[in-house]
């Protein structure tokens, strides 16, 4: 995704994020470590902004990982060259996270159900039982969003 594109994206997610305060984003390369960096950095930078207990912490870590790992297994920019944006806000007791790619042409983001053998498809169902809220939005020229929200206080 070019910076231009990135910069859209982003202008995009803040019209999204109406009442949020917008914290930071950083680019992460769409190679399996970045779930990890992502969730790190998103963890640190939390506890720098908000007063909450290590379970939210934790549970926003693994959101952030689920979301990220989606974005590299199943979207197009899931390759070393590649870039995946996290951006995190703050609102009204919220924490908002939300990462952009490329999207995929053929993968969308939504639950399926997975077989008791199978050691995938169960994502999304456990960000949708952990989250708040989220939710995905799609544009062309900018890629995919998707986003979750937890409560901290």
């Amino acid at each position: 995704m070019s910076r231009e594109a990135v910069y859209e994206a982003f202008e995009a997610m803040l019209k999204r994020w109406n009442g949020l305060r917008f914290l930071d984003h950083r680019d992460f390369y769409g190679v399996p470590q970045s779930a990890a960096d992502a969730r790190h950095w998103v963890r640190k930078l939390l506890s720098a902004h908000i007063m909450a207990s290590a379970e939210v912490l934790e549970t926003v870590e693994l959101l952030v990982s689920e979301v990220v790992t989606n974005a590299i297994l199943h979207s197009d920019s899931g390759h070393p060259d590649e870039i995946i944006t996290v951006g995190v806000g703050l609102g009204d007791g919220l924490v908002h996270v939300e990462v952009i790619d490329k999207g995929s042409p053929v993968n969308v983001p939504a639950m399926r159900p997975a077989d008791d053998d199978s050691l995938g498809g169960r994502g999304l169902a456990w960000v949708d039982f952990l989250s708040t809220a989220w939710g995905t939005d799609y544009d062309p020229e900018i890629g995919r969003a998707v986003w979750v929200q937890l409560t901290y206080r």
